[in-house]
């Protein structure tokens, strides 16, 4: 359903009528294969779960979908193969900054929105727009007004970061990851009702971290351990961060290794969603999905440096009763207790965290690697890339990732 093929037929560079385009031959890192593994096992999977969910296809309504495609929009590419083959509309809104004056950018992002406004699954609202995702929060910016105030909740939000949502001191009065993303998260819970799916990825390497907002996830995790105890036991019992890290429900910080320092960070954006969505009316729960990383590094670190999250979001009711005392039924008395919908969240975080895919050392089995080539191949063709190319400099990198992980007795 979402390996790709799909895209061989009506989205190809064949069908551009802009005049002869040229293949593209310059790759990025979000074109490695393993960002497909992503696409299909994390993105693809859950939203293909939640189009089922929702009755989408029954209702006959599109798929809303906000995400920060890059002007190939292969993130909406490959979610189309989805929906097509549910037969749901798709209606994609985006971001992607572009630097004044790069008219290759802009051009290449131009066609690839003609190519998808082509396809017979594609709402003709569908549009993205070029501002940064710290934009949310400026007023009568270009984000605010056509994210924010144009639509009233999406069904899917993906921020794929290159950078980390982390990098900025806490409360910072510059426009941020952090104010932008809880914007978005406080704009779903405010105006919806219907399940929806939020993911996020990010760099989390100690040097693109904030110490600031590494210390304030240290002292969030402890003030759950205080109230806690189910969430501290699992801790200590998984050993997510560490042997002997643990003592009397504080963290000791200078016994966290890489891999630890890592997890922290992990069970700290779950926690930090969960805080987000459940901390005042109307009440969000946060599921954390599985959880994927990968190096973007290839040192002497063998934690991942960059990781995906997703996130199953759902409605909690508000429980109320007349004041007066005239109605004696009450609304919404038998939905679930926050508090106790909290504590199960904080239990699936670590218990994801403890799990987590390293992207990299699945996609060292040569199988799982070439299902992902083919799949990224047919994704890259689509948006006009030279696929022998292509193919050269994929498996080269795998070659060099395999290499990395053996020096390093991982796989």
């Amino acid at each position: 359903m979402d390996n790709g093929d799909e895209l061989e037929v009506g989205l190809g560079y064949d069908d551009v009528t802009h005049g002869l385009v040229s293949l593209k031959t310059k790759f990025a890192p979000w074109h490695k294969p393993r960002k497909q593994y992503i696409r299909n096992k994390q993105w693809n999977f859950a939203a293909s779960n939640l189009i089922e969910h929702l009755q989408l296809k029954k209702k006959d309504r599109a798929l809303q979908y906000l995400s920060l495609p890059g002007s190939d929009l292969l993130d909406v590419r490959s979610l189309y193969t989805v929906c097509a083959a549910k037969e749901v509309r798709l209606k994609f809104i985006g971001l992607n900054e572009i630097t004044a004056g790069d008219k290759e950018m802009t051009m290449d992002q131009l066609i690839s929105i003609n190519e998808l406004h082509g396809l017979k699954y594609i709402d003709p609202s569908s549009d993205v727009y070029q501002d940064q995702l710290e934009s949310l929060c400026v007023n009568k910016s270009i984000a605010q007004e056509n994210i924010i105030k144009r639509a009233s909740s999406y069904d899917v939000i993906n921020i794929d970061l290159c950078r980390s949502m982390l990098e900025s001191p806490p409360q910072d009065k510059q426009s941020n990851y952090y104010d932008a993303l809880f914007k978005l998260l406080r704009h779903q819970a405010d105006n919806r009702t219907e399940d929806w799916l939020f993911f996020v990825t990010t760099r989390t390497n100690q040097d693109m971290v904030h110490e600031g907002a590494f210390r304030k996830f240290v002292e969030g995790l402890e003030q759950i351990f205080d109230v806690d105890e189910a969430v501290y036991n699992k801790c200590c019992e998984l050993e997510i961060f560490g042997k002997n890290t643990l003592a009397e429900r504080r963290i000791d910080v200078d016994k966290i290794d890489a891999p630890s320092y890592n997890n922290l960070l992990s069970a700290g954006i779950g926690k930090w969603v969960l805080g987000a969505l459940t901390g005042q009316p109307p009440a969000h729960k946060s599921k954390m999905l599985q959880l994927f990383g990968y190096n973007v590094l290839q040192g002497d670190n063998d934690s991942c440096d960059m990781m995906s999250f997703g996130f199953w979001c759902r409605h909690i009711p508000n429980k109320a009763k007349d004041a007066f005392g005239l109605a004696g039924a009450g609304v919404n008395l038998n939905a679930e207790d926050v508090t106790a919908a909290v504590g199960k969240a904080r239990l699936a975080i670590i218990e994801s965290v403890s799990k987590f895919i390293n992207v990299d050392v699945d996609m060292a089995n040569d199988e799982i690697f070439e299902e992902m080539l083919q799949a990224s191949t047919s994704l890259m063709k689509s948006a006009r890339y030279d696929v022998t190319s292509y193919v050269d400099w994929a498996r080269a990198d795998h070659g060099k990732v395999k290499t990395w992980l053996a020096n390093r007795g991982i796989a």
